[in-house]
Formats: structure tokens, sequence, C-alpha cells
């Protein structure tokens, strides 16, 4: 954080969001969802800022979404991506969540479901929030990325993905995944009835 407010005092363009106490990696992202919709942002993008994830191909993923795209998805799992140092457990876990997610919430052209390196249109966000008739995230986990894609997906006309290159090798601080608690809200995310979570099962968003 004292790192990003030294950039912020540096460059006036840059502002630096935070919240009084940990409320999760879902808040965290959902505030700076309201704060580019206010802001009158055409795309906002989220990625880990754990140096894994390369920000240079944020500019292809605007330009698609520039193009018609409402959600550009970095997924290690489309041609040309990859993951690179990832330990075998972590793998074997995203394995099973991708063919969950893939069976349970089937949206068209989408193949990494719980990466959080993402691209949106925020008149599409805008759409998303506005038509939650409840709290518009119910986990503070990292299933939350996954309940945050399903959602936006019910009012995107068009997903597109670019390939990511993971480099969890390049990590600079340990992962603060709670593997099994993250399991504990994926299965509750598939429980959720279709009020709560609106693509129900089966459901393919083209």
């Amino acid at each position: 954080m004292q790192l990003a407010n030294n950039w912020a005092r540096e460059n006036p363009r840059l502002v630096v969001l935070s919240h009084t106490q940990n409320m999760g990696v879902g808040q965290a992202i959902l505030t700076g969802f309201c704060e580019a919709i206010r802001m009158g942002s055409h795309c906002v993008a989220t990625l880990d800022a754990d140096a894994s994830h390369p920000g240079n191909i944020i500019r292809q993923m605007v330009e698609k979404s520039d193009l018609g795209a409402d959600i550009v998805i970095a997924s290690r799992f489309t041609a040309g991506g990859k993951q690179v140092g990832v330990p075998p457990l972590r793998q074997l876990y995203s394995l099973g969540a991708r063919i969950l997610l893939s069976l349970f919430f089937p949206l068209k052209g989408v193949k990494d479901y719980t990466v959080g390196f993402r691209a949106y249109k925020t008149s599409v966000l805008y759409q998303a929030l506005s038509q939650s008739e409840e709290s518009f995230l119910k986990f503070r986990s990292f299933a939350s990325s996954v309940e945050i894609l399903l959602k936006v997906a019910t009012v995107a006309n068009k997903i597109e993905e670019v390939p990511l290159v993971l480099r969890y090798d390049h990590k600079v601080s340990p992962s603060k995944l709670k593997l099994w608690l993250t399991i504990r809200d994926y299965l509750k995310l598939f429980l959720l009835p279709q009020k709560s979570c609106p693509l129900g099962r089966g459901l393919v968003i083209s």
C-alpha cells in the first residue's frame, strides 16, 4: 500500500482506494468497479499485484473491449496461454475447478473461470450492479472472482479471451488464497438458488 501511495503522489492520474479493514478480495474489486463507474471510465481491468500477471497484455485486452467484447479474460488455458512455476496441487485444483465450473455454468468461449485477470466494460458492470436485487457479492474468498464473472456474464453479449502466461515463479509474496475456504465457497456457489446465481445450471451464454 505504501508503494502505491508513493506512486500516486508522483502521478496525479493514479487513485489509491483502500478499506479501513480487510473486507476480502471480492469487495476490493467491487470498490474499484464502483470508482471506475463514478469516474466515467470506459473499461476497467483487474489483476493480481504480485508480479504473476503481466500488465503488458492489458492494452490487448482493452483493444478487444473496444472492438466489442464486454468481458476479456486473460486465460491460461486458451491457445498460447500457460502456467509457469505453479505447484502440482494448485494445478490440480485449477483443473478440477475449471471442469466443474464449465459443467455447472457453461459460458461460450470461456476456458479460464478462476483467473482474476480480466477487463470489463464499465457500462456492462453498471448494468449488472443495477440489476442486483440484493448484495451483489455473497463471498469474500477468491470464489468471489468466479461469482463476479457469472453475474456480469448475464448482461454481457460477448466474452473473449487472450492468452496469459501466468508466472507463479515471479510472485513477490506468498499466496493469500486459502485453498479449502475457496473450495468450500465454490461448493456453495454450485448450490445457490437461481435468484442468487442467475445463470442457473446448464445455461449457455452466447
